[in-house]
């Protein structure tokens, strides 16, 4: 029994020491464990942080996603309607690129319009030119003639004067002619003044002028005509007829050609206190102590006429005795103008042309 009871006792004790031993490696395997399960823990503790941490990135996430998903939704909206709009900018593009082209064709059209216009306004231009230049050429012509005609009227001074031409060739040739020349002799002298003058009255036939134009300023003004027509001395010696004036401008070339300026001689000019009678022309010159000779070729009149030879009287006398014999034809005669080719003078009045012969 003893054997048996020792038996058990080894058994149990060999039990409990395996039992202890056992247990000592249960615990501490569960000792291990818990230290694993606190690391478990610990670490499921981090994972559901991290977990945490993630579901919030997440949730964050999903908000980008949900946020960029509504812009995309948008901008989707917008490149639709940006499409839209590139769709219909293109439609408006081919359609302002015909209408371009279609401009294109017309402004070439238009240039080569403008080109052939340019040259139309060029030609023009200088046809306007051309009859600009023509048109002044013939204002100036027609100036010219004007004038040239108007100087016929004597209606200026210097018009009256040029008709006085001791040096014009033919008026030279005539009066060497007819006298053989200037002579120094006083007896010659008077008697070659004679001749001038009664060669003058047998050989140029009186006519009257006829009437020529009084040409406006300018050329749409109103013609107008004057019965009054100055000669030169050159054309009456060649047509051998002429008025008053004309014998008188052609007297006074002569004498004065003759004396070769040394004396004076004048045109006088008688005009009647009565409008319509015309006025009347012959030629003057004064001689030594207040004396005067007149010479009136167209009146067939000379100073000393009634005694058959040329002479001098005083001025007043010569004048009155002239005046006198023009009283029927002329009433109320006064002397108004003097000239010669050097000098022009008018008076209100005989009496101011004898004072002044005087001075």
């Amino acid at each position: 029994m003893p054997n048996v009871w020792k038996k058990l006792f080894i058994v149990a004790t060999i039990l409990l020491v395996t039992c202890t031993a056992f247990c000592g490696s249960f615990w501490y395997q569960l000792d291990d464990t818990k230290k694993q399960l606190d690391d478990t823990k610990a670490q499921l503790v981090n994972t559901r942080v991290e977990l945490d941490t993630s579901r919030e990135q997440l949730a964050e996430t999903k908000t980008l996603l949900d946020n960029t998903e509504a812009q995309l939704a948008d901008t989707e909206a917008q490149l639709a309607d940006t499409e839209a709009q590139l769709v219909d900018t293109k439609v408006q593009l081919d359609t302002t690129e015909t209408e371009l082209n279609v401009t294109n064709n017309q402004l070439v059209t238009i240039t080569a319009q403008l080109h052939s216009t340019k040259n139309e306004l060029a030609s023009t231009q200088s046809y306007l030119d051309t009859e600009k230049n023509e048109n002044s050429q013939m204002v100036n012509q027609y100036s010219s003639i004007r004038d040239q005609i108007h100087v016929r009227l004597g209606l200026t001074p210097q018009d009256e004067q040029s008709f006085i031409t001791p040096d014009n060739l033919s008026v030279s040739a005539k009066v060497q002619e007819i006298t053989g020349g200037y002579s120094e002799n006083v007896s010659e002298y008077w008697r070659d003044f004679e001749l001038l003058y009664r060669w003058v009255a047998n050989n140029i036939s009186y006519s009257y002028d006829s009437y020529i134009p009084f040409l406006p300023e300018t050329m749409s003004g109103e013609l107008s005509w004057s019965k009054e027509c100055w000669r030169t001395p050159e054309e009456t010696l060649e047509d051998e007829t002429g008025d008053c004036e004309d014998m008188a401008v052609l007297l006074a070339s002569m004498l004065r050609g003759y004396n070769e300026g040394r004396y004076r001689v004048w045109v006088i000019i008688i005009h009647s206190n009565v409008p319509e009678v015309p006025g009347h022309a012959a030629v003057a010159f004064p001689v030594a102590g207040g004396k005067l000779t007149i010479l009136d070729p167209a009146g067939n009149y000379y100073t000393g006429y009634l005694y058959g030879t040329l002479r001098s009287e005083s001025t007043s006398v010569a004048v009155n005795q002239w005046l006198s014999y023009w009283q029927n034809d002329i009433p109320g005669a006064e002397i108004v103008t003097a000239f010669s080719e050097t000098d022009h003078q008018q008076f209100p009045s005989t009496a101011e042309f004898i004072s002044w012969t005087e001075e």
